[in-house]
């Protein structure tokens, strides 16, 4: 960590500590806006965040990304500083463990993966909170009890070299590349943990596992954990298709006049990135009033310009990126991943025998 962000944080604890700040207990807040009109409450919940001044948002959305949250936030709430602090998402989760032990308490809301949503429940690291802005998102993006809710998703799609693989001739469906003829031609990433969750759910545990002991008989090309390098590596005529290839990466490879295209499948798995209220918030106003406006129309409409994939029903995505919204996602469930990470981790370590480190 270089030496600004060491006096960044040390900033934080100084003026973000509950015990020393004016933070009234989150509970508290929810409980005093639970029953106001829509008006009142907004008003509430601005004049609280007036007098935190600041709140600290944990994500791992890109750090070229993140500052245009935040400054889109602070533009329309000028009173607001919205701290940022971006890291992968298991370093975020170490980071809120030790903040907790040595009562520490800095982050008001996390920004991250469907496991680490989950972890942060079991924790009880996090506090659920019901935004009114929930109603306008699909089914399966946002945790019913409120403990997380997805501001974007990332589609998760099967890509295909276009040169190797004439469309007429791709895939259309997931048995199909069960068939002699793609043998040696698929690729697939050491650690699809998210997609492998989808796919078992969606197919059920004993069909699914069944599925991909036939997939594994495909002699597939293993070859590392990045998605965007394999795709790089079919582009280069390594392999002919790759699954569980990003979206938003093919189509901006595609709109680049690369030699690539993809198909969507059922089903269609899709990992959200998912916002969550931390339990011990120390700015619990500014936390909902973030939380509240990163799903509403303004935010999302925001997210598309950056551009990141969102969630919200009725907004149209920027260029060809609309395309991956022609079918309905099936959206990693945080609860299911979570609670069985362990087990799938293994059951996709033994059947396609590549997780990283063994």
């Amino acid at each position: 960590m270089n030496f600004a962000w060491i006096l960044f944080f040390i900033s934080l604890v100084v003026v973000s500590n509950p015990r020393t700040g004016n933070g009234a207990a989150i509970d508290e807040v929810i409980q005093k806006i639970a029953q106001l009109p829509a008006a009142q409450r907004q008003a509430a919940l601005e004049q609280g965040a007036r007098r935190e001044a600041q709140l600290v948002f944990y994500t791992s959305v890109s750090a070229a990304d993140v500052p245009k949250i935040t400054a889109a936030f602070e533009a329309v709430h000028p009173f607001l500083k919205a701290n940022a602090y971006r890291a992968q998402p298991s370093t975020l989760i170490t980071r809120l463990e030790t903040e907790t032990r040595t009562g520490r308490d800095l982050a008001d809301l996390v920004g991250s993966a469907p496991a680490q949503m989950w972890h942060l429940k079991q924790r009880k690291l996090s506090r659920p909170y019901l935004s009114p802005e929930r109603q306008a998102f699909p089914s399966g993006s946002y945790d019913h009890e409120g403990y997380w809710a997805g501001f974007e998703v990332t589609p998760i799609v099967l890509a295909f070299n276009s040169r190797m693989v004439p469309a007429a001739e791709s895939p259309r469906n997931y048995e199909e590349l069960l068939r002699p003829r793609w043998k040696g031609k698929l690729s697939l990433g050491n650690d699809e943990y998210e997609w492998f969750s989808v796919m078992l759910d969606s197919l059920g545990k004993k069909k699914g596992l069944e599925y991909m002991k036939g997939l594994a008989k495909q002699d597939l090309n293993m070859v590392g954990t990045s998605s965007r390098m394999r795709v790089e590596l079919m582009l280069a005529g390594e392999f002919a298709v790759s699954l569980a290839a990003r979206g938003r990466r093919v189509v901006e490879f595609k709109e680049q006049g690369a030699p690539i295209d993809y198909r969507l499948f059922d089903p269609y798995p899709s990992v959200p990135n998912f916002v969550s209220l931390m339990a011990r918030a120390p700015h619990p106003h500014a936390a909902m009033l973030f939380f509240d406006w990163l799903l509403s129309q303004e935010g999302q409409s925001l997210l598309t310009q950056i551009p990141r994939l969102t969630i919200r029903k009725g907004l149209k995505q920027k260029g060809r990126l609309q395309d991956l919204y022609e079918k309905d996602f099936v959206f990693v469930d945080p609860a299911s991943l979570g609670a069985h990470l362990k087990e799938l981790m293994e059951e996709y370590d033994q059947i396609f025998g590549a997780r990283p480190g063994k």
